[in-house]
C-alpha cells in the first residue's frame, strides 16, 4: 500500500500548472483535495462532499482547469461555476481572481447584482436565475462549455431551484448538440458539506457520477439559555464584550427588531449590522465588508450568511430560534470559531419545543448512527415540481429566435416521468388563463400577462412570491426591494435594513419607499410570508430522548379533549389531522408534536389510498408551502398540480407508520409533554 506522503506527490505531479496557485503555499493536499483531484483529473462526474473549510472549492477548479489548461485561455466560456447565492458568487470571484490574475484564465460573474463584461470570461460564476436569463439572450455563450460546478448542491436539491437547475443543465447540453452533434457531454462536480442521499443527488445532477466524501468535522461547544425576551440577549452578549458574534434569525422582522433593541440597549460599544436578501446589493456589500474589518460588531442575518461568504474571523454565533432542520444548525454553527478546534455557538430557544429541537439537532450532530437509523423514515421524498415547466416555457419562448414554443421543445427538457399529455394539458391550461396564444399550427406564442412578466424581466425565477403578489419597489427607480403580504397606504414609515423608509406611492400591486433618515418608523416592513417545516427527523429525535418508539403515540388528557403526541413532524403531522378530519373525528394540527382532539382516541381508524388523498386535498393550500412547490404552481391544472403534492408526500411510509401506531397514556412523562405546547 502507497504511503499518504508517496500518493501526495503522485497527485502533485498530475498538476504541474495548478499546483503553484492553489497548492504550493501550504505544501500539501487536504484529505479531501487528495481524493477528490484524481477522478475529476481523469474526466469523471464527481460528487464531492467535505466540511465546510477543506479545501473543497480549490479541489474541484486546479483538476478543471489542469484537465483543459491551454482551452481556458482561448476565447469563449469553458466553465460555469453556478452558487446558490449572489454574495456566495461574489466571494468566490474575490478568492479566485487574485490567484488567476497572471494566468491569462478570464474569471467573470453575472448575477442580479453584478452585470458581467460584455466580453465572455473563461469562467463564469453565477447562479441558476441569472444562467436561465444568459440561456435566453445569449444561447451561443454555451456552445464551448466543457465544464459545470454546482457548489452547494443540498441548498438546491428537492427544491424548485434544484429543479430549474436539471432543466438548464438539459438545456445547455442540447444547445452544444446543435453546436456540434459529436460533442461529448459536460462533465459536472457538485460539491456540498453534507447530502442526506449522496447517490440520489449524483443521479438527479450528474453523468454516472463518482462520490468522494470525507468524514470529518469539529466537535460542537454549545451553550442553551431560553429567550424570553431580547434582555436575555443582551445579558448574553454583555458577557461577549470582546466579542465579534454573528446572529441567526428565522425571519427579517426579528432581523429588524433584535437591531433596534441592540442599538438602544446593548451596554457597551459594537458595531451593530443587519443583514438579508431584500437589502439592496449596495447594502450588503457594505455590511460584509465593515464587519469584516471592525474588531467588536455584531451582524444580525437571516439565511444569507449561512454560506462561506468571507466577513472575517467570528468568535461565535447566536442562534435566535432553532432552525428548523439539521442541515441549517450546521451551516450556521459553522461560520464561527474557526480559529478554534470547536464550534461555539450560543442556541436561544423562544419556547420549550424549541429548547427540544435545539437539543434534538444536538444529538444528530454529534452521533452519524443515530442520524441514518432515522433517516429511513423521511415524511417527504423527492418528486419532481412541474411548475418550474411552467417556468421554463416562458423562458424558452424568450429564447427562442421565433419568440413561440413547441411541445417538442418542452419535452426535450422535461423528466420522463412528465408524460406529453400533461404537456400539453399545461400549455393548454397556460393558453386558457391569457398566458399563451396559440401561433402557428403546433405553436404557442406569448399573451398579454406573459409579456407583462417579460416587460417586467419576472421569468427567470421560480422562487419568491405568486406572480400576481404585492412587491415594495425603489420609488426612484423601480428596483423591486421586498415581497410583501400587504400593501401600505403614502406616508407610512416604515423600518427596512435598519433605516427609515417612507412609502411615496401605492398602486395596485406595489407601493414605492425612499429613505427617509431620521423619521420614527411606525412598524417594520411585513415579509412575505415564510413557512417554518420541522422534519420528521428533528421530531422523532426528541421522542427518542422521552423514549418514545416512532410506533407510538402518547395521549395527553385535556379537560375537553385529549393532545395526540405523534412527533411527526410538520408536513406528516398536518396530513395525520386531516386524515382524522376525513373521518369526521376533530382534530386539529397544534405543532410539529402532536394534535389535539375531542375524541378520546384508543387507535387509529382504518386509512386507505382513496382516503389519504381525500386527505391531501383538504389541506392542499397548506401542503404547497410547507412542500416549496414553486411559484408558478397555482398556474398548473388542477389534477396535475395535486399529484405533484402527492409525489412529494411519502404514503408508503406514512401507511406503514399509521397501520403500526399504537395509541398509549403514559402518565411519567405528562410534564414533559406539556412543555412542548407551551
Amino acid at each position: 500500500m502507497l504511503s499518504d506522503s508517496h500518493i501526495q506527490q503522485e497527485v502533485k505531479a498530475r498538476i504541474p500548472h495548478t499546483w503553484p496557485l492553489f497548492f504550493a503555499r501550504h505544501g500539501r493536499f487536504t484529505p479531501i483535495q487528495q481524493q477528490a483531484i484524481p477522478p475529476i483529473l481523469d474526466g469523471h462526474d464527481t460528487l464531492v462532499i467535505a466540511a465546510t473549510a477543506s479545501g473543497k472549492t480549490e479541489a474541484v477548479i486546479a483538476p478543471l482547469l489542469e484537465r483543459n489548461w491551454e482551452a481556458f485561455k482561448q476565447a469563449g466560456l469553458q466553465l460555469l461555476y453556478i452558487c446558490p447565492t449572489r454574495a456566495l458568487v461574489r466571494d468566490l470571484y474575490q478568492r479566485l481572481q487574485p490567484i488567476l490574475d497572471n494566468t491569462s484564465i478570464t474569471i467573470g460573474m453575472k448575477t442580479g447584482d453584478v452585470t458581467m463584461a460584455q466580453t465572455m470570461p473563461a469562467i463564469l460564476l453565477t447562479t441558476p436565475e441569472s444562467t436561465d436569463s444568459l440561456l435566453t439572450r445569449i444561447p451561443k455563450a454555451f456552445t464551448q462549455l466543457q465544464t459545470i460546478v454546482i457548489d452547494e448542491i443540498h441548498l438546491f436539491d428537492n427544491t424548485p431551484r434544484g429543479d430549474h437547475l436539471r432543466c438548464l443543465l438539459l438545456r445547455i447540453e442540447r444547445i452544444r448538440h446543435y453546436a456540434d452533434p459529436a460533442v461529448m457531454p459536460t462533465q459536472r462536480v457538485a460539491l456540498s458539506a453534507t447530502v442526506p442521499d449522496p447517490a440520489g443527488v449524483a443521479g438527479r445532477y450528474l453523468h454516472n457520477g463518482v462520490i468522494v466524501q470525507v468524514p470529518g468535522g469539529r466537535a460542537i461547544a454549545a451553550e442553551i439559555r431560553p429567550l424570553y425576551t431580547l434582555a436575555e440577549l443582551i445579558d448574553a452578549l454583555s458577557q461577549r464584550a470582546a466579542y465579534k458574534s454573528l446572529i441567526f434569525c428565522n425571519s427579517r422582522e426579528q432581523v429588524e427588531e433584535t437591531a433596534v433593541t441592540l442599538r438602544q440597549q446593548l451596554p457597551h460599544h459594537a458595531d451593530i449590522f443587519v443583514h438579508y436578501s431584500n437589502l439592496d446589493a449596495t447594502m450588503r456589500r457594505d455590511v460584509e465588508e465593515r464587519f469584516a474589518a471592525a474588531a467588536t460588531a455584531v451582524c444580525i442575518a437571516t439565511t444569507t450568511l449561512e454560506l462561506g461568504i468571507d466577513i472575517g474571523s467570528i468568535d461565535d454565533v447566536v442562534l435566535l430560534g432553532a432552525p428548523p432542520d439539521l442541515n441549517t444548525f450546521m451551516q450556521r454553527i459553522g461560520r464561527g470559531s474557526r480559529r478554534l478546534p470547536h464550534t461555539q455557538v450560543l442556541c436561544m430557544p423562544q419556547t420549550p419545543g424549541e429548547w427540544a429541537r435545539f437539543e434534538a439537532m444536538l444529538t444528530l450532530a454529534a452521533d452519524e448512527n443515530h442520524q441514518s437509523s432515522i433517516a429511513n423514515r423521511q415524511s417527504t421524498t423527492y418528486g419532481f415540481r412541474p411548475s418550474i415547466l411552467i417556468q421554463q416555457i416562458f423562458s424558452l419562448i424568450k429564447q427562442s429566435p421565433t419568440g413561440s414554443i413547441r411541445l417538442a421543445d418542452l419535452r426535450h427538457i422535461a423528466p420522463p416521468e412528465m408524460t406529453s399529455a400533461n404537456l400539453y394539458k399545461i400549455v393548454s391550461q397556460l393558453t386558457l388563463t391569457d398566458y399563451l396564444q396559440t401561433g402557428r399550427p403546433g405553436e404557442w406564442k406569448p399573451d398579454e400577462k406573459l409579456q407583462d412578466l417579460f416587460d417586467k424581466h419576472d421569468i427567470y425565477s421560480n422562487i419568491g412570491v405568486d406572480t400576481e403578489g404585492i412587491t415594495a419597489v425603489d420609488a426612484h427607480t423601480g428596483h423591486i426591494i421586498a415581497h410583501t403580504d400587504r400593501s401600505y397606504n403614502p406616508g407610512t414609515v416604515l423600518l427596512f435594513g435598519g433605516r427609515p423608509m417612507a412609502v411615496v406611492w401605492a398602486g395596485e400591486r406595489q407601493f414605492g419607499l425612499k429613505s427617509v433618515p431620521g423619521t420614527p418608523a411606525s412598524e417594520v416592513l411585513r415579509f412575505h410570508k415564510s413557512y417554518i417545516t420541522i422534519p420528521y427527523q428533528i421530531t422523532q429525535t426528541v421522542a427518542h430522548s422521552l423514549n418514545i418508539p416512532s410506533h407510538q403515540f402518547v395521549r395527553l388528557p385535556q379537560k375537553p379533549g385529549f393532545y395526540l403526541f405523534h412527533f411527526w413532524g410538520t408536513v406528516w403531522g398536518e396530513l395525520l389531522a386531516s386524515v382524522l378530519q376525513t373521518q369526521g373525528i376533530t382534530a386539529t394540527a397544534i405543532n410539529e408534536y402532536c394534535l389535539f382532539t375531542h375524541e378520546p382516541l384508543l387507535q387509529l381508524p382504518p386509512c386507505d389510498t382513496k382516503l389519504w388523498h381525500r386527505s391531501v386535498t383538504n389541506i392542499r393550500d397548506r401542503l404547497v408551502n410547507h412542500l416549496e412547490m414553486g411559484r408558478f404552481h397555482r398556474l398548473l391544472p388542477a389534477d396535475i398540480a395535486l399529484e405533484a403534492i402527492i409525489q412529494q408526500l411519502n404514503f408508503p411510509q406514512f401507511q406503514t407508520l399509521y397501520q403500526e401506531t399504537s395509541i398509549i397514556d403514559q402518565p411519567t412523562i405528562y410534564e414533559q409533554l406539556h412543555w412542548l405546547i407551551q
